[in-house]
C-alpha cells in the first residue's frame, strides 16, 4: 500500500463517520504520521506505506473519529510564524486570534509594556515578544494546565522578552502598568454550548469558553479593572463573541475612552478596542 491509498481509504473512513471535509482530515493524519510536510504530499503520494506510520496513522483516525481535536491528537499548532504545542486544558488557538496580532501591534510605541489576560497556550503573548523584541510581555493565566503549555512553549522558544505567571486577571502584576493589555478570555454565554461542535464543547476546557449567562463575566470585571493597570494612553485589545460585542462596548465606556469594535479577517465583528 502506498501513502495515496491510505489517505483515500482514510478519506472514505470519515466520510463514513459523517465528516464534511473528509478528504482533507485524511490528508493532514497521513501527512502527520508520515512525518511530511502537508504541501509536500504528492511528492511522497507513491512511497510505500511503512507499519509503523500505518500504525500512528490508524491512531490518530481513532482519536478524530471521536471528534477530538487534531490539534490536540498531533499535539502542536501553527500560530503565524510559530509552531506551539497544545493539549488537554489549554485553548487552541483560532485563526481570528492570529489575526488580532496585527491590530494590536498597530500604533504599539517602541519599548512597550504589554499584558495579556488569560494566556492559554501563550500564543498571544509569544507572537507579540517574537515579533517586536523590543516588547516587554507578561501572560497571566489562572488555570494550572493551561499554564503549563505557556511555559513549555516558552521554554522552547526561548523568548528572553515574555514571561508567565499564574492567577487570576491583574492579581499577579500588581502596582504594574501596561501600554497595552490584550486578552482572549472566555466569551461564549453558558447557554450556547449546546451550539458548539463536539469537537470544542467535549474537549476544550470549559473555563476557557464560557462566561456566564451573557458570556461577559470575566471580561466585565477585566474591563472595570483595566484603568488602575494602564498608561496613559494605554489600550486594552480584547475578543470577542460578535453575539455580546455590543454589550461588551456598553461596558467599557463605563471605565474607558473611545471604545470601538473592529471586525475580524471575516468581517465578524469580533473585537474590543479602548483606551484610558
Amino acid at each position: 500500500m502506498t501513502l495515496l491509498e491510505l489517505k483515500n481509504e482514510f478519506a472514505e473512513r470519515f466520510s463514513q463517520g459523517g465528516f464534511e471535509a473528509a478528504d482533507i482530515e485524511a490528508h493532514y493524519i497521513v501527512c502527520e504520521a508520515a512525518g511530511i510536510p502537508d504541501r509536500e504530499f504528492a511528492l511522497h503520494a507513491r512511497d510505500p506505506l511503512a507499519p509503523e506510520v500505518r500504525n500512528r496513522a490508524e491512531s490518530f483516525l481513532e482519536r478524530r473519529l471521536a471528534n477530538e481535536p487534531w490539534q490536540y491528537i498531533f499535539g502542536h499548532v501553527p500560530f503565524r510564524d510559530l509552531e506551539l504545542a497544545v493539549g488537554t486544558g489549554c485553548l487552541i488557538p483560532r485563526p481570528e486570534t492570529e489575526y488580532s496580532i496585527d491590530l494590536m501591534l498597530d500604533g504599539l510605541p517602541a519599548g512597550a509594556a504589554v499584558c495579556e489576560l488569560g494566556a492559554g497556550s501563550g500564543a498571544i503573548s509569544l507572537a507579540l515578544a517574537s515579533e517586536r523584541p523590543d516588547l516587554t510581555v507578561v501572560g497571566i493565566e489562572l488555570s494550572p494546565d493551561a499554564l503549563k503549555w505557556a511555559e513549555l512553549n516558552l521554554k522552547t522558544l526561548a523568548l528572553p522578552n515574555a514571561t508567565f505567571l499564574h492567577g487570576d486577571l491583574f492579581g499577579p502584576v500588581a502596582g504594574r502598568r501596561f501600554d497595552l493589555v490584550a486578552a482572549n478570555l472566555p466569551y461564549i454565554p453558558d447557554g450556547d454550548r449546546g451550539k458548539l461542535p463536539p469537537n470544542v464543547r467535549d474537549y476544550e476546557p470549559a473555563e476557557a469558553l464560557f462566561g456566564g449567562a451573557d458570556g461577559l463575566d470575566v471580561i466585565a470585571r477585566a474591563l472595570e479593572q483595566a484603568p488602575t493597570f494602564l498608561n496613559p494612553g494605554g489600550r486594552v485589545f480584547f475578543e470577542l463573541d460578535p453575539c455580546n460585542a455590543g454589550r461588551a462596548l456598553e461596558l467599557a465606556s463605563r471605565s474607558l475612552h473611545s471604545p470601538a469594535l473592529l471586525p475580524d479577517q471575516y468581517g465578524r465583528t469580533r473585537f474590543l478596542s479602548a483606551k484610558k
